[in-house]
């Protein structure tokens, strides 16, 4: 796993992120992008290894990679639901083969990505948690004072 440092432009808005893509460039690109905007992000290369993730810390998106040589993103959100069902609705699927029919409630864009469109993305489902709850760095406080 790579941990990015962050630019926090508002503490109050950090949100988290774990990049899941055996592309290193691609998956370093998008870190740098969010990172800019003050997003706290971690990579891992597979889906092993962005199960390790989920299961040490809580995120509030995951981008994956549909395709990877060790464990898919698929297989990936499978597993991840089990562990956290809060990520549901929370996960963006990336790939360069169109996907016929993209897991519930997820988010699916074909490579190559556009970063703008991802950040669109990002922003509705953080919006669309930000109604339910506070980020997933602080939810361990909602939970204990709920």
């Amino acid at each position: 796993m790579r941990k990015y440092s962050v630019t926090r432009h508002n503490e109050a808005h950090t949100f988290s992120v774990l990049i899941v893509d055996d592309n290193f460039a691609l998956s370093d690109a998008i870190a740098r992008f969010l990172g800019r905007d003050g997003w706290d992000v971690t990579a891992a290369s597979d889906g092993l290894e962005g199960l390790e993730a989920v299961r040490s810390r809580l995120f509030d998106v995951v981008i994956t990679d549909v395709h990877m040589p060790r464990r898919g993103g698929l297989w990936l959100w499978e597993e991840a639901l089990m562990l956290r069902p809060e990520l549901r609705g929370k996960f963006v699927f990336m790939s360069s083969e169109p996907h016929p029919e993209p897991p519930s409630g997820a988010v699916f864009m074909l490579k190559p990505l556009s970063l703008a469109n991802l950040k669109s993305a990002l922003q509705g489902i953080v919006r669309m948690a930000e109604g339910a709850k506070v980020p997933a760095r602080e939810s361990h406080l909602v939970q204990h004072t709920a």
